[in-house]
């Protein structure tokens, strides 16, 4: 892969943090009042619409989703050499634990405190259980059918899922490792969706594995466009078979198999695929030559990964308490902004790098 290649990556990978900052704390929070506060668990509050919110509301683009869709792509597009940099199983999973895991418990607990001090604060009892909270720090919530805590863990959980999957299929045979996935993917989601015909009435209420299990296949279709980006930008499958796969899975992505009926999130994955596919094959010239594009952007990308999985709670707690104080909002979303990136950086530097050197080391000495 060409250096520029990362290059790409990580304007995409910059810009989708600041697309889900902007969508949750510039839109979510104002425009879903009852989803925002219930991950606190409180009474929710309407907060008077900016301006912008019902023209941003109308357009057919989630930014969001669109931020979530790079994510995705971005996820699968990576993952082979991943899997090629790490040649046993044990050793790939080490490098996913040591890469995800600390950071997330970090971030995760921080926000966690967050809460407890609002709790203090309003006098109330802290809103969840140990075995909820245990739940979201092993990636395991929905599996165990609780809540969201974290608005934005949902798509966290579904890549730890994938990159298990994916490393299974890699271990067991290397050979059409992108064919394997694919097909087996197809197999599955139409395998859940023959099932999940017959789970009507209240006697299958615990069957809600099955359209977890149709939810979670659905993002594999997605993450799994970019891994055939990949391959085709390595020349490792020809330009007739990638078009075969992407239609594909393209085709079962929009079809019955996972309906929706939000179009502007479907059409905003859609957007992010094909915008992610043309920035690989025809990246901007500034970027193509090895010019930083933003020393924002490229920082940002830096400090994403914290940023996704620690912005959430902290920018919810300090939004609803200025809000109970009277403070003014776009104040409070300035403060939260300062924090974020603050947080970000400071993990990134102290958590996030350290413990990727001491995963690598432990796979080293495994060697």
């Amino acid at each position: 892969m060409e250096k520029h290649q990362y290059y790409i990556l990580n304007v995409l990978r910059g810009m989708s943090a600041l697309f889900v900052l902007f969508y949750h704390f510039f839109i979510f929070f104002f425009a879903y009042p009852v989803t925002s506060a219930g991950l606190l668990q409180i009474e929710p509050v309407y907060v008077a619409e900016p301006f912008y919110l019902q023209a941003l509301k109308d357009c057919p683009i989630n930014l969001g989703h669109l931020g979530v869709a790079f994510f995705f792509v971005m996820s699968g597009f990576l993952i082979q050499p991943t899997l090629e940099r790490y040649p046993s199983f044990k050793a790939y999973v080490i490098h996913k634990i040591f890469r995800l895991w600390p950071t997330y418990v970090v971030c995760f607990s921080t926000g966690l405190l967050f809460v407890f001090v609002f709790c203090l604060l309003r006098e109330m009892p802290f809103p969840y259980t140990w075995g909820h909270l245990l739940s979201c720090f092993f990636w395991v919530r929905d599996i165990f059918h609780y809540k969201l805590i974290d608005g934005s863990i949902w798509s966290l959980e579904i890549q730890v899922k994938f990159y298990l999957f994916a490393g299974i299929v890699w271990h067991l045979g290397k050979k059409n490792f992108l064919e394997k996935m694919c097909f087996l993917t197809i197999i599955m989601s139409l395998a859940a969706f023959t099932f999940s015909s017959f789970l009507v009435g209240d006697e299958y209420s615990w069957f809600y594995l099955v359209p977890l299990m149709l939810k979670t296949l659905k993002y594999f279709m997605l993450i799994l466009l970019g891994t055939c980006i990949y391959s085709l930008y390595k020349k490792q499958i020809s330009r007739l078979k990638a078009i075969g796969l992407c239609g594909m899975l393209l085709i079962c992505f929009l079809s019955p198999l996972f309906y929706s009926p939000d179009f502007a999130k479907t059409l905003s994955y859609l957007l992010g695929f094909f915008t992610f596919s043309y920035l690989v094959f025809f990246p901007p010239q500034s970027v193509k030559s090895g010019k930083i594009f933003s020393p924002f952007i490229n920082w940002v990308s830096q400090i994403s990964y914290p940023v996704y999985v620690g912005h959430v709670l902290p920018g919810y707690v300090l939004m609803y308490l200025a809000v109970g104080y009277g403070f003014n909002i776009y104040l409070s979303i300035g403060v939260v902004l300062l924090y974020v990136f603050l947080m970000a950086d400071l993990v990134h530097k102290k958590i996030e790098v350290l413990f990727i050197k001491k995963g690598n080391q432990i796979i080293s000495s495994l060697a």
